[in-house]
C-alpha cells in the first residue's frame, strides 16, 4: 500500500491524542482535521532511516547538539505527525524532574525526513515538509529513493533539489554535517554478501 489510508472519522486533536491506537503499528497521523494510518516501510525506506539516524548521531551526540530519532511523534500547529526521522536539538528535548525523557513532543522537529515509498506521491511528502518548515521547523529534507533524488526544504519557503554530486548539509543547526547524495543512495546496497556457493552455518544452516 502506497498511499495512506484515511479514516474519516470527525474528532479535535485533543480527542484524537487520546486514543489508545494512535501508536500501534502502523502509527495514526492527525492531519487537517482527519486520522490517517501511515504508510508501512519496506526494505530501502528502512535502511536509509535507520543509517540517516546513526550519522545525525554520530556527529551530533559527541558535542551534546542532540539527536536523531525514527518515527517520532511531533504534535504542534494542530496536526500530530509521524516523520520518518526527527532530529531535536538538545534545547528541546524535553525531560522531567529526574532527567528522564519526557515522552511526548509537543513542538516541531527541527529536522524533518520525509523518505518515499513506492509508488507514493510525492506531492503529498512535500505537503508535509512545507507545513512543517512553515510552523517552526528549520530544515526538511524528502528522500526518494526509487526516483533517487533528493529535496531540502526550508523555513523561508524555498525548495531546492540537490544535484547528484551535491549533499544535505546541516546548517545553520548543525554547523559541519555533510552527507552526500551520492552515500545516502549507497546505504541501499548490500554490503554482506555470502558467496553463492557458501551454505550457512550456525542457527539456521544445514542440519549436521
Amino acid at each position: 500500500m502506497s498511499i495512506p489510508s484515511r479514516v474519516r472519522t470527525p474528532l479535535t486533536l485533543e480527542q484524537f491524542l487520546r486514543l489508545p491506537e494512535i501508536d500501534e503499528h502502523p502509527a495514526r497521523e492527525y492531519i487537517d482535521g482527519k486520522v490517517e494510518v501511515k504508510v508501512a516501510a519496506q526494505k530501502k525506506h528502512c535502511m536509509i532511516q535507520k543509517q540517516l539516524v546513526m550519522s545525525l548521531d554520530a556527529f551530533a551526540e559527541p558535542a551534546f547538539l542532540g539527536m536523531a530519532l525514527p518515527e517520532l511523534r511531533c504534535t504542534f500547529a494542530g496536526r500530530s505527525i509521524v516523520p520518518d526521522v526527527v532530529f531535536l536539538l538538545s534545547d528541546h528535548i524535553d525531560v522531567n524532574s529526574d532527567g528522564e525523557l519526557v515522552n511526548e513532543t509537543f513542538r516541531p522537529p527541527d529536522i524533518h525526513v520525509e523518505i518515499a515509498s513506492p509508488d507514493q506521491p510525492a506531492k503529498r511528502n512535500r505537503e508535509r515538509l512545507q507545513f512543517s518548515t512553515a510552523n517552526g521547523c528549520t530544515l526538511g529534507w524528502f528522500i526518494d529513493p526509487e526516483r533517487r533524488t533528493v529535496e531540502v526544504f526550508r523555513a523561508d519557503g524555498s525548495r531546492t533539489r540537490l544535484a547528484d554530486d551535491g549533499a544535505l548539509e546541516g546548517e545553520p543547526l548543525l554547523p559541519g554535517y555533510r552527507v552526500t547524495v551520492g552515500t545516502v543512495f549507497g546505504w541501499l546496497k548490500l554490503r554482506v554478501v555470502r558467496p553463492r556457493d557458501e551454505e550457512p552455518t550456525g542457527p539456521g544452516g544445514p542440519m549436521s
